[in-house]
């Protein structure tokens, strides 16, 4: 789908236009003059200066350019990178992507980045063909070793998944019966402007017998139609086209659909896929309105617990009715079954709860079990004090948690004595 806004006849787009190509000369001297790295290091404004080979003013203007790009954080005579710059375009960096930069092409290593999370459950030997091998180098195929276990990159083994470009009809006769095949590219219609800069000079270029750099994405047009009805035709199934970068996406098949289940291509999925690698029992994906609450709940707290006035155990823990309305905020949840000890449990969810966070999931919340043993710093004695880290637990804010458990398939009994082990559940919101 066309993006731009043909409706906007003013001569400020044309402005805007020529604005950006003059801030890509400045990248393009940064990057030559390799100057996010020298601040990296923290070279001094003299030694600055001399890698742009620009007097002191000149200087000065120059980084206050990058400052304005959102490339370098200009502040009281404090200088520093900016996020992205401090991740891409510092030679100490692991995603360090200087060359495939200059180039205006995609490194294979920010490609890789946005492969791991759908490949984060994925087991088998997985090959990369094509223009796709030349972006995943054995430093790049080292780096997703390390952040997927259970994938391999055997020459002599055969592949559940092959992930390759316009090479796709090829691979779709030769693949295992229960394998999976990935067709990696820019579709037509899809890709960025820069893109479409990147295959003119492509054309023009084509002659050109300079050695290939293996660390850069050699972009393939494809059709998104004449895939789909290619794997239509084959009788496989497939997944909808998924976005990698804004330029290149990938779409999956496979003649077992539930092959391609083991392919995390959902946000959740994704998340899914994270907690599993946490010290948990189990964890369950259910709709929060499946969680059942009761007035009587937070009863077994006033009433049987020696906790009860401590933290945010009851009457500091929310409410039966004010759990319910935070529930129906919500879409999505997990329920997570750990094991003793408490305070282990306690920092899993907020682990969970924060890793959730930081995917996105703004409204991420979470419900542990039992009650507060993070600290003792507020218990009395000590003097009330406002904690940023702990967490209602599922019965003190009114949640039934044999009904609700029970509800996905969980087996409970009340326990005959203390020797006896407990299961500890909790409920992590996110949405």
């Amino acid at each position: 789908m066309n993006k731009i806004d043909y409706q906007n006849n003013d001569y400020d787009f044309l402005l805007q236009v020529k604005a950006e190509q003059q801030a890509a000369a400045i990248l393009q001297k940064a990057i030559a003059c390799d100057i996010f790295t020298a601040i990296e290091e923290g070279k001094s404004f003299g030694d600055l200066a001399n890698c742009l080979h620009l007097d002191e003013k000149g200087t000065f203007l120059f980084l206050d350019v990058l400052d304005k790009m959102g490339l370098i954080i200009r502040k009281e005579g404090y200088l520093c990178n900016a996020p992205v710059s401090a991740k891409y375009l510092t030679a100490t960096s692991p995603f360090f992507s200087l060359e495939a930069l200059k180039s205006g092409k995609i490194g294979g290593i920010f490609i890789a980045e946005k492969l791991l999370p759908m490949l984060a459950s994925f087991r088998g030997n997985v090959l990369f063909e094509g223009s796709s091998a030349d972006v995943f180098s054995p430093s790049i195929q080292k780096f997703m070793l390390e952040q997927c276990k259970e994938i391999s990159f055997d020459d002599q083994s055969p592949y559940e998944l092959i992930i390759t470009g316009e090479n796709y009809e090829k691979h779709a006769e030769s693949i295992i019966p229960n394998g999976i095949i990935g067709v990696m590219g820019a579709f037509s219609g899809e890709y960025s402007l820069n893109t479409a800069m990147n295959l003119y000079h492509n054309y023009l270029n084509e002659n050109d017998l300079q050695q290939k750099d293996s660390s850069m994405f050699s972009v393939n047009i494809l059709s998104e139609k004449d895939v789909a009805a290619f794997f239509a035709k084959k009788h496989m199934h497939q997944t909808p086209l998924l976005p990698l970068t804004r330029d290149i996406s990938v779409i999956f098949a496979s003649k077992n659909r539930h092959k391609l289940e083991e392919l995390d291509i959902t946000k959740e999925a994704q998340i899914y896929a994270r907690l599993k690698r946490l010290p948990i029992q189990s964890i369950t994906m259910i709709n929060p309105q499946d969680v059942v609450t009761a007035h009587w709940a937070k009863d077994h707290c006033r009433y049987g617990c020696s906790s009860y006035g401590e933290k945010c155990c009851p009457p500091n823990s929310p409410s039966y009715e004010e759990t319910r309305v935070k529930l129906n905020g919500y879409t999505k949840a997990f329920l997570i079954e750990g094991q003793p000890p408490t305070r282990d449990f306690q920092k899993l969810m907020l682990n969970a709860e924060k890793m959730v966070f930081k995917q996105g999931f703004y409204k991420a919340f979470s419900f542990w079990a039992g009650p507060c043993h993070i600290c003792s710093e507020c218990k009395p004695p000590a003097p009330p004090k406002k904690c940023t880290v702990t967490r209602p637990s599922m019965e003190s804010a009114g949640i039934d948690v044999f009904a609700t458990v029970s509800k996905q398939g969980f087996t409970m009994r009340t326990l005959k004595d203390k020797q006896e082990f407990v299961k500890y559940f909790g409920l992590l919101l996110l949405e």
